[in-house]
């Protein structure tokens, strides 16, 4: 069930939710140098596909190169423009949009027009710049630190997640973006704790009995393991289409946060992710996708299925998404007023799990100081 037994400490103040040094501080301990999800194979699945993003204000371009995915910075060395504005495309070659200068999959210079008026060339400044990229399922991670540990390292305790099915397993059903008026620990706190679920989600998503839910904590990230109420008609619809696409699936829901952003939920055929990014000390933005399983061997009937599943999922998590954001500003607002220190139950365990992580990160002592000696010793071991 739960690790803890009694009720925890919250070990962040409020003030840690809307100062503009803490989020500073958290930019640059905990973000920056972090793996990053930044897109899905859909975003490029063929050969020469590509798209580009922004982290943290710096564009990258994702390649796909003969079904392997690179990630460069999206600007020439040449005159500095952007390689492409384009959200997504696809070409023959990595080739700048300004020039015509083209690159090779290790970033060196290729073709380059009229490439007499620039003799003699001593090749390394005319490189591209080239970051690390990490492909787990359907999902692809990018990170601008090039000491930043193997993102495997990360997903040790989670791989199940990704690697119970190949990613071509996965079709993408939608994503979509929300700017939510409320710092990210807001939000990310709210999503790993279940004690919210019978007063907000009264008839769109809730657990069976308390005992029935169970807790990991991790030092990068935590685990929690549950039953979906449902009606059973609603069970017998979702286990008869779970049986068509993939039989064994597991109905348990199962939710995944590696430090600090990073959410990954799992239930019978569906898979969702969701990154947050804080885009300031009070708002962050939110990206979500859903993905649905294929069947191993398709079928113009086994297509559909997974179209009209992933409609149906994608429904209703945009409607528990919703019932959650109608909060945020009045957690946010609570935050910047509050004189309380706050408690955390042993349900909400998984909050005390990311506010120690965060605490410890930006080296926020106090917090560790009040935990009692038992939590302590847990945490650490």
């Amino acid at each position: 069930m739960f690790v803890n037994q009694s009720k925890l400490p919250h070990l962040l103040l409020p003030e840690h939710y809307s100062s503009q040094s803490q989020h500073e501080v958290e930019l640059e301990t905990m973000f920056r140098p972090q793996w990053h999800w930044v897109g899905s194979l859909h975003d490029a699945p063929d050969d020469g596909d590509f798209f580009t993003r922004e982290l943290f204000g710096v564009p990258i371009l994702v390649r796909n190169h003969q079904g392997a995915y690179h990630c460069f910075l999206n600007v020439c060395p040449h005159r500095h423009s952007t390689l492409s504005n384009e959200r997504c495309g696809s070409s023959p070659t990595l080739k700048c949009q300004y020039h015509g200068w083209e690159f090779n999959v290790d970033g060196s210079s290729g073709r380059i027009p009229d490439a007499k008026n620039f003799r003699p060339m001593s090749g390394g400044p005319e490189c591209l710049k080239k970051f690390s990229v990490s492909v787990h399922g359907p999902l692809i991670f990018v990170s601008l630190h090039q000491s930043c540990p193997p993102l495997t390292d990360q997903f040790k305790p989670f791989a199940t997640v990704t690697e119970e099915f190949s990613g071509d397993r996965w079709a993408h059903a939608e994503t979509w973006h929300y700017d939510f008026p409320a710092n990210w620990k807001v939000v990310a706190e709210n999503t790993v704790e279940s004690y919210h679920l019978e007063s907000v989600h009264t008839d769109s998503f809730r657990f069976e009995p308390e005992d029935e839910i169970e807790h990991e904590i991790h030092d990068g990230g935590t685990i929690m393991r549950a039953t979906i109420h449902a009606s059973p008609n609603a069970m017998r619809f979702s286990r008869w289409v779970t049986s068509q696409l993939h039989p064994d699936c597991s109905p348990r829901y199962r939710m995944y946060h590696l430090f600090p952003h990073l959410f990954l939920m799992r239930a019978d055929a569906m898979l969702q992710a969701m990154v947050l990014m804080p885009t300031s000390p009070i708002t962050c933005r939110a990206t979500v996708s859903v993905f649905v399983l294929r069947r191993e061997q398709e079928t113009a009937w086994s297509k559909w299925l997974t179209r009209f599943w992933g409609r149906i999922k994608t429904s209703a998590v945009k409607k528990i998404l919703a019932e959650d954001a109608s909060l945020y500003p009045g957690i946010q607002m609570g935050m910047e007023h509050s004189p309380f220190k706050g408690c955390v139950s042993a349900r909400e365990e998984l909050v005390h799990a990311l506010q120690n992580h965060v605490a410890e990160k930006c080296g926020l002592q106090a917090g560790r100081d009040v935990l009692p000696e038992d939590c302590r010793r847990e945490m650490s071991s």
